[in-house]
C-alpha cells in the first residue's frame, strides 16, 4: 500500500513539474515568436532619407536579435533543465526499482531458505515416523507370531479336550451297555 501511495505521489509531482516546465517552454517559445516578428518588422523598416535602414532601425534590429539570443539561451537552459530533470527522475526511478528488486530478491531468498529449513525438519520428522512405523510393524509381527503360537496351543488343547470328551462319552456308553447286559444279582442276605 505504501509503495502504491509513493508511486502516485511521484507521478503527481512529476506531472505538476512537467506541466510547469511545459508552461515555461511554451511561454519562452511564444516570446521568441514575438521577438522574431519584431525583428522582421524592424528589418523591413527603411526610415532613412535615402530609403535605407536608419541608425535607430539597426539599433532596434540589434536589440531584438540580442533579445532573441537571450530567449534562445533561456530556451536551451529550460530544455537542458527539463532533460536533466527527466534523467534524474528516470535515474531515481531505476534506482528505486533496483532497490525494490534487491529487497524482493532478498525476501524471496529468505523465504526459500525458510522453506528449505522447513523441508529438512519435515524430512527428519518423516524419517522418525517411518522408523516408528517400522518398529510398530515389527511389534505387530511379533505379537501375531506369539498369538499364532498361543492359538496353536489352544487349538491343540481344544482338540485334545474334545477327543477326551468323546472318549469319556464312549466309555460311559460302553459302561452303560455292560451294566445293562449283566443281570444284577440280588443280594443275599
Amino acid at each position: 500500500m505504501k509503495k502504491k501511495l509513493w508511486a502516485i505521489a511521484v507521478l503527481c509531482l512529476w506531472f505538476v513539474g512537467a506541466q510547469a516546465q511545459e508552461d515555461k517552454l511554451t511561454r519562452l517559445m511564444n516570446e521568441r515568436e514575438q521577438l522574431v516578428m519584431e525583428y522582421q518588422f524592424y528589418n523591413q523598416q527603411n526610415s532613412n532619407f535615402w530609403g535605407k535602414k536608419s541608425k535607430n532601425d539597426l539599433l532596434s534590429i540589434i536589440g531584438t536579435l540580442k533579445k532573441i539570443i537571450n530567449t534562445d539561451s533561456e530556451l536551451i537552459g529550460a530544455i537542458k533543465e527539463a532533460s536533466l530533470k527527466k534523467i534524474a527522475e528516470s535515474t531515481v526511478e531505476s534506482r528505486r526499482e533496483n532497490n525494490l528488486t534487491i529487497q524482493d530478491q532478498r525476501q524471496i531468498d529468505n523465504h526459500i531458505k525458510s522453506f528449505k529449513s522447513q523441508i529438512k525438519i519435515l524430512e527428519v520428522e518423516v524419517k522418525k515416523r517411518e522408523q516408528t512405523i517400522i518398529g510398530l510393524e515389527e511389534q505387530l509381527k511379533t505379537a501375531k507370531d506369539f498369538r499364532y503360537g498361543k492359538d496353536k496351543i489352544i487349538a491343540i488343547l481344544a482338540v485334545t479336550a474334545f477327543i477326551l470328551f468323546l472318549y469319556a462319552v464312549f466309555l460311559q456308553v460302553r459302561l452303560n451297555k455292560v451294566s445293562k447286559a449283566k443281570p444284577r444279582r440280588k443280594k443275599v442276605q
